[in-house]
């Protein structure tokens, strides 16, 4: 197992060195509360230790994802164009989702990460919730497992989702069976709108860790951590 250091000094230190490799990767937030960005700083870090990444997205086409990380001072275009960035937009043609196709779209793309198993070595998908939308319960943990069944053949799986999108049973199931899990948070400190990231879960990481990470998204300075104590969400 390998350690993958995002590069920002306080997230590092904060966090226990880094993200564990190979590891399964689970961050649960609300809306607007920074799980994207974190997955994406993830994504960079993957990238300038050398390896190779896959990202799976529901929310945005390649140049929206790729100007996303741009606006984070995240500079992944080099790698997509190289071909060590694979991004793979998730829509249904059309704009119409049915109860049918969400089961579908879960089987098929847990297909499209067993056959491309050669192709990256950390998988990304952003976000869960919308693949888990009218999907029976049993349907979604046989998926999780199957995930776990790739993180043994050495590739790190990163998944984001909004807690209310997935059933309590597969949430449980999900903390259970993942190596990282994180919790982001929309706070306020001071009337300052700020974001929480909380480590519930972390393991294969050697350094010293905290429980609690408090940062802003800068548009000039990309993620900021901040040295701040409590704070009220």
């Amino acid at each position: 197992m390998k350690i993958i250091k995002f590069g920002v000094e306080e997230l590092d230190r904060g966090i226990g060195g880094g993200i564990p490799h190979p590891s399964l990767v689970s961050i649960e937030g609300e809306h607007g509360s920074g799980k994207t960005v974190i997955s994406q700083y993830v994504v960079m870090a993957f990238l300038n230790a050398g390896l190779r990444v896959l990202v799976i997205t529901s929310e945005a086409t390649i140049r929206e994802y790729l100007n996303m990380m741009e606006s984070l001072g995240l500079k992944a275009t080099d790698s997509f164009l190289g071909g060590r960035l694979i991004i793979t937009p998730l829509h249904v043609e059309g704009g119409k989702w049915s109860r049918r196709l969400s089961p579908l779209f879960l089987m098929v793309t847990g297909n499209f990460l067993e056959l491309k198993k050669d192709k990256y070595d950390l998988a990304v998908i952003d976000s869960l919730s919308v693949l888990a939308v009218n999907v029976k319960e049993h349907d979604l943990l046989t998926f999780i497992t199957r995930l776990k069944n790739i993180v043994s053949d050495g590739k790190t799986v990163l998944l984001t989702f909004h807690p209310d999108f997935l059933p309590r049973e597969s949430m449980t199931r999900l903390r259970a069976v993942s190596d990282v899990y994180l919790v982001t948070k929309n706070a306020k400190f001071l009337g300052m709108d700020i974001k929480v990231l909380q480590i519930i879960k972390l393991w294969g990481s050697k350094g010293e860790r905290k429980s609690s990470l408090y940062f802003e998204v800068d548009p000039q300075m990309g993620l900021r951590v901040l040295p701040l104590g409590a704070v009220s969400t």
